[in-house]
C-alpha cells in the first residue's frame, strides 16, 4: 500500500522534522512510501530516511502555476488577483501543482498527507483535478487565531491571500490533521469546519536514535561539566518565539546568579532572521549580559545541547505544539514554558513536567527558571514524559486516520 507525504522544501523546521519521522516510521511498518518535495533546499537535504522513496515534484514559473491552478478551479483568481494587485507579482503557491497533478495520476497512493498551508492548498487542488480515489489529508502545525492576532501590517497582504485560500481548500480535504487539542480547537473555530472533519495526533517526536544524539559532545566550550548553568533556548530567529523576553528574564537570572544564554537557531541567511539576530545582540548590550549570551545558529544536533544544559526555556507567544519541548524532556532537560496556545500545557501535563507561566512576563519567567535551577525534577521522570511521543504511537494514530478505519 503507497502512502505520500508531501513538503514545500527541507527547511530545519518542526513540520519538516515530523513528516520525515512519520515518513519514515510507516516505512519501517511495511507501507511503500513517497516523499514528495516541492524544492530540494534547507537544512534537512541530506536527512532523507533510506526507505522512503523520495520524490522531486519541482517547480514550474509563477504564471504556468497560476495557469494550472486557473484550469483546476477557476474560484482561485480572485484571490490570486487580489495578491497581484497588492504586490505586483504573482503567488508561488502553485508552481508546483502540474507535477503534484502527474504524480497523484501515474501513482494514485492510498492516502497523502501534507504538512504546511502551500502544500495543503496544493494536494486539495491536485486531487480535485485528476479524481482520484486518494485520501487528502492536511496538517496543522500552527494556531491560526494567535498567529493572526500577531501578524503584522506588513504581512497582511500575504496573510489575507493565504487565509482566503486556506479557508477555501482546507473544507475540501477528507481529514484536518492538527497537532495538539488546542490546535485542534482552535482550527476547528477559526475556519469554521465540522467537528467530524478535524482531529489532533502529537507529533512523532521519540526516535531509537535520540540516546545516543544525547551522549554526543557538543561543539561549545560553556557546556562543559564544570562550567556555569547553561539557559538554553531553540528555534527560528522569529517574532513568534519571542526571544527578547527570554533575553530579559535571562537578564534578571544573571543578577541573582552565575548562568549563561545560548540560542540554538537557523536560516541565518534570511533578512528577517538576520535582522532579528542583530536586535538581539544590541539588547543584551543593552541589558549588560552580551559576555554571557551565545547564538552559535543552526546545529546539526540539538540533544548534545539539550542534555548538557541546566535549563531550556520556551519563550513563545504562540506555537502548534512545541516539538522541542518533548526533545528537551528525551535529553532529561529541565524545562520552563510559556502557556502559550497551543501544546505546552499538554506536553508538560498542565506543570506536571515543567513550569508553566504566563505569555510575555519576563519576571515570572525569570523566576520560575531560578525555582527550576534550586529544584530540579529526575531526569528519568522527564524522559519517560519524552518518550510517550514516539513515532511507533503517532504511526498508529496517523494509520487509522490515513486509511479512514475509523
Amino acid at each position: 500500500m503507497r502512502i505520500a507525504f508531501l513538503l514545500d522544501n527541507l527547511s530545519g523546521g518542526g513540520a519538516e522534522r515530523v513528516i520525515l519521522n512519520l515518513a519514515s516510521g510507516f516505512a519501517a511498518a511495511g507501507y511503500v512510501v513517497d516523499l514528495l518535495v516541492c524544492k530540494m533546499k534547507g537544512e534537512l537535504s541530506d536527512r532523507i530516511p533510506a526507505n522512503v522513496n523520495l520524490v522531486e515534484l519541482g517547480a514550474a514559473r509563477r504564471w504556468r502555476g497560476v495557469l494550472t491552478a486557473f484550469f483546476v478551479d477557476p474560484g482561485c483568481i480572485k484571490p490570486v488577483l487580489a495578491y497581484f494587485g497588492g504586490t505586483t507579482r504573482l503567488p508561488g503557491t502553485f508552481k508546483s501543482l502540474a507535477a503534484l497533478i502527474k504524480y497523484l495520476k501515474l501513482r494514485q497512493p492510498k492516502a497523502l498527507l501534507s504538512a504546511l498551508p502551500k502544500s495543503n492548498i496544493i494536494a486539495v487542488m491536485a486531487r480535485r483535478s485528476c479524481s482520484v480515489a486518494t485520501r487528502i489529508a492536511v496538517g496543522v502545525h500552527v494556531n491560526y487565531s494567535a498567529q493572526s492576532h500577531m501578524a503584522k501590517k506588513e504581512n497582511e497582504i500575504l496573510d489575507n491571500y493565504m487565509l482566503t485560500l486556506i479557508r477555501r481548500y482546507y473544507q475540501q480535504a477528507d481529514v484536518v490533521v492538527a497537532v495538539s487539542r488546542g490546535a485542534e480547537k482552535d482550527v476547528r473555530d477559526y475556519l469554521g469546519l465540522p467537528g467530524e472533519q478535524v482531529t489532533s495526533v502529537y507529533n512523532p517526536i521519540a526516535t531509537r536514535d535520540i540516546p545516543a544524539l544525547c551522549a554526543a559532545v557538543p561543539n561549545h566550550p560553556w557546556l562543559r561539566a564544570d562550567g556555569a548553568p547553561v539557559i538554553l533556548g531553540i528555534g527560528r530567529f522569529a517574532e513568534q518565539k519571542n526571544f527578547p523576553l527570554l533575553l530579559d528574564a535571562f537578564a534578571r537570572v544573571r543578577q541573582q546568579r552565575d548562568v549563561r544564554l545560548v540560542l540554538l537557531g537557523d536560516n541565518a541567511a534570511a533578512e528577517i532572521q538576520r535582522s532579528l539576530r542583530q536586535a538581539l545582540n544590541d539588547q543584551a548590550r543593552r541589558l549588560g549580559v552580551e559576555a554571557d549570551v551565545d547564538m552559535p545558529g543552526f546545529v546539526e544536533n540539538p540533544f548534545a545541547y539539550l542534555s548538557r544544559a541546566a535549563v531550556f526555556v520556551l519563550s513563545s507567544d504562540h506555537e502548534g505544539f512545541g516539538n522541542v519541548l518533548v526533545e528537551a524532556l528525551l535529553c532529561g532537560c529541565q524545562v520552563v514554558s510559556t502557556d502559550c496556545p497551543s501544546g505546552p500545557a499538554e506536553i508538560l501535563d498542565n506543570g506536571k513536567y515543567g513550569e508553566l507561566v504566563p505569555v510575555g512576563d519576563a519576571g515570572k519567567l525569570a523566576d520560575a527558571i531560578c525555582r527550576t535551577l534550586d529544584a530540579p525534577k529526575e531526569k528519568d521522570f522527564l524522559r519517560s514524559r519524552g518518550w510517550e511521543f514516539s513515532v511507533e504511537k503517532a504511526v498508529d494514530n496517523y494509520r487509522r486516520i490515513l486509511l479512514d478505519e475509523g
